[in-house]
C-alpha cells in the first residue's frame, strides 16, 4: 500500500483540519508514493524506536507524538533529532504522526480513555473536542478511584491532589498534558480530573480550591494510541507491529 493511501485512511478518521494550529501532523517524512508493507506503531519516535523499526523491517513508523516539532532548522549529526532523521532516511523509513487530531477525534484518545473508565453519558469537555466528561456507573471515594485509575491505566503510580474520602461520581479525562482543561471540567461539575504532567504550583493552587486531580502521567494516559492505530489499519493487509518502547520515566 502506498504511503498516501495509508494517510487517507488515517485522515478519514482523524482529519488534519482538526489538529491544533501549533501541531505537526500528517506525513512528516517520506514520499506519498513510497510502498509500505510493515508499520511500527508507537507513541514516540526516538532512536530506540528507529532501531525497533529497522529490526522489524518496517517501512513506516506511525506515531502519536510528532518529530520536527519545535521549528527545527537544521538536520545534522550534531543533534539527537538530526541523527534520528538521518537514520530514518538512510533506512527509508517514513514517519506519520496523528497527534491532537487523534486526541480530539470521536474515536480518539480521550474517547478511548472515557470508555476505559466506563464513563456514562460521556461528551467532549471543550468545543475543540479536547477531553471528555461523564459519570461513573457506581460512585466511589477518591482513594478508591485513584486505585481504580492505576488499574485502568496499568500504571503502578499516580500523583493525587484532593480529599481521599471525597465522593467521586463525575469524572473528566484528558490524555497527555492537559492542565488547561481543568477550569472547564470544574465548571461542568467534575469531581475529579485525570490527566498528566501537572506542575507543582498549579497543584497547590487547585488543592486550595478544593479541586481533586489525578496526575497519571503522560505515557500511561496516551499509550492507548497504539490500540487506536491498530484498529484503524487492521483490515488493510499491512503487517502491524506494536512498539515496546517504554515510558521514559521508571518507577523505583
Amino acid at each position: 500500500m502506498k504511503l498516501r493511501e495509508i494517510a487517507e485512511i488515517i485522515e478519514k478518521e482523524f482529519p488534519l483540519s482538526s489538529a491544533f494550529d501549533w501541531d505537526n501532523c500528517g506525513i512528516l517524512l517520506g514520499g506519498g508514493e513510497w510502498e509500505i508493507t510493515r508499520v511500527l506503531i508507537t507513541l514516540d519516535v526516538n532512536n530506540a524506536v528507529l532501531k525497533e523499526a529497522v529490526k522489524a523491517g518496517a517501512d513506516l513508523i506511525l506515531s502519536h507524538h510528532p518529530i520536527l516539532f519545535d521549528g527545527t532548522k537544521r538536520i545534522t549529526s550534531e543533534t539527537p533529532e538530526g541523527r534520528l532523521v538521518i537514520g530514518l532516511l538512510e533506512n527509508k523509513i517514513a514517519v506519520y504522526a496523528a497527534h491532537t487530531n487523534c486526541d480530539v477525534g470521536k474515536n480518539g484518545i480521550n474517547a478511548r480513555l472515557s470508555s476505559l473508565f466506563g464513563l456514562c453519558n460521556s461528551v467532549p469537555l471543550e468545543d475543540s473536542g479536547l477531553g471528555r466528561i461523564g459519570d461513573l456507573k457506581e460512585p466511589m471515594n477518591f482513594a478508591e478511584f485513584a486505585d481504580f485509575t492505576k488499574k485502568t491505566l496499568k500504571t503502578p503510580f499516580v500523583r493525587v491532589c484532593g480529599g481521599k474520602t471525597a465522593a467521586v461520581s463525575r469524572v473528566a479525562v484528558a490524555g497527555g498534558s492537559c492542565a488547561e482543561i481543568i477550569p472547564e471540567a470544574v465548571r461542568k461539575g467534575a469531581d475529579v480530573i485525570v490527566t498528566g504532567d501537572m506542575k507543582y504550583h498549579d497543584m497547590i493552587n487547585y488543592s486550595e480550591q478544593g479541586i481533586s486531580i489525578i496526575d497519571a502521567g503522560h505515557y500511561p494516559t496516551e499509550i492507548i494510541a497504539l490500540g487506536i492505530f491498530e484498529d484503524i489499519l487492521k483490515n488493510t493487509g499491512l503487517a502491524l507491529i506494536k512498539s515496546e518502547n517504554p515510558d521514559i520515566f521508571e518507577f523505583m
